[in-house]
């Protein structure tokens, strides 16, 4: 079990980081909703989600797999390779994700040149080492690397003008700053010890290693995004920068719930193999508080959800997403169904059973969501709430064959 207040310490300081770029989430895109042309603040917002699913690739996994791999280096200079390795093998991936970047931009997106500047996130992603800092008990180098990119991407929207390009590189230079310093920090720290050189033979040994992690990590991702993609794809520019800002908004809310959830993993771990009545107490005990937290927003928001709303986005967007958010309330109640799913069948030994669950969810979602969105493309969230509410099922379909196996 870990030490009780080094776990609230690391909790502490996760939540810190976690909150500077969330908030520069929640600051930045409602003000450049005021002051950018819709037009082109719908298209930026798509491409943001479309480029988020290339992320995943560069990241390739190295997020979860990388502090396993340091916990069990026995000495600085096994953990030093760790990510020497992790970052040869990113390397790898530098090319085929260069190509489907230029071919999508190429195909929907030609003349845009704004977007290009996404390619500093691609970048930036692909040599994070914020896991490696982590795993090494070092909170402070990340949470100062947001700090100084959610400051600069304030003062380029304090003094220049939201065109394209100033607009993308404000949405994207806390992750870029966090990305490139990390990356420095990290190599500063493996400076000096004793490694050698990755072979191509072991990183694409490592990127074999943690496919099906990126495949589940994709069904997740997909299954909370892909309603900007459609919204964007069925709607005019005013409807979908409105959808967009606002899945933006409760991905965040999601992020910050999954975070904490994340933190008491190691004690649900614990529970699980300890004491299994416990970890279906406490698993009970989690998504009940989330289910009734969301229930009570969707009750608040039903209330007063344009007032509310139109805090954050202008009131003639909000007046077009209203109807919605009771409904992404609920969601955002259901969302840690999903994580605590994957995560009980991973320490059940049912690996294999994760990309099955996250893909079926994603087709529920998909399926679901484009038969609402036929009456209108917003109500595409009541898809992901169907997905959300299967998977939810599940989890209480394991713990029934549990309860049987261990009574």
């Amino acid at each position: 079990m870990p030490n009780l207040p080094n776990a609230l310490t690391a909790m502490a300081w996760q939540m810190l980081f976690m909150g500077l770029l969330g908030l520069s989430g929640v600051i930045f895109v409602p003000l450049l909703l005021h002051s950018a042309d819709a037009q082109l603040m719908a298209n930026v917002l798509v491409a943001q989600v479309s480029v988020y699913y290339l992320v995943l690739l560069v990241q390739f996994g190295f997020v979860i797999s990388g502090p396993a791999a340091v916990a069990r280096a026995a000495d600085p200079a096994s953990k030093a390779q760790v990510w020497q390795k992790a970052m040869h093998s990113k390397w790898l991936l530098a090319m085929p994700v260069a190509v489907i970047f230029g071919l999508a931009f190429v195909s929907f997106a030609w003349g845009q040149w704004h977007l290009l500047w996404f390619v500093l996130l691609l970048v930036a992603f692909a040599v994070n080492s914020n896991w490696f800092l982590h795993a090494q008990q070092n909170f402070v180098s990340g949470t100062t690397f947001a700090v100084f990119g959610v400051g600069l991407s304030a003062c380029i929207l304090w003094v220049l003008p939201p065109d394209g390009v100033w607009l993308v590189l404000i949405l994207v230079m806390p992750q870029v700053s966090l990305g490139f310093g990390t990356w420095w920090a990290a190599r500063k720290a493996c400076l000096g010890l004793p490694h050698t050189q990755p072979s191509w033979q072991d990183g694409l040994g490592l990127l074999r290693k943690d496919v099906p992690l990126v495949a589940s990590q994709l069904l997740m991702l997909a299954a909370t995004t892909l309603g900007t993609v459609v919204v964007g794809a069925l709607a005019e520019s005013q409807m979908t920068a409105a959808y967009a800002a606002t899945e933006e908004l409760f991905n965040l809310g999601a992020t910050v719930l999954v975070g904490l959830y994340m933190a008491l993993y190691p004690r649900f771990a614990d529970w699980l193999y300890s004491d299994r009545t416990l970890y279906w107490v406490k698993t009970k005990q989690l998504l009940q508080v989330s289910l009734g937290g969301g229930g009570l927003l969707a009750v608040l928001l039903h209330v007063a959800g344009l007032e509310l709303m139109a805090l954050y986005l202008p009131e003639a967007l909000a007046s077009i997403v209203v109807s919605a958010l009771p409904a992404f309330a609920l969601w955002l109640g259901l969302c840690l169904s999903q994580h605590v799913l994957t995560t009980y069948l991973v320490l059940a030994q049912r690996s294999r059973l994760v990309l099955w669950a996250n893909a079926w969810v994603l087709a529920v979602t998909v399926a679901a969501g484009l038969s609402f969105a036929q009456t209108s493309p917003i109500d595409w969230v009541y898809g992901m709430v169907t997905g959300q509410a299967m998977a939810l099922a599940w989890l209480c379909r394991l713990y029934a064959q549990d309860e049987v196996l261990t009574s």
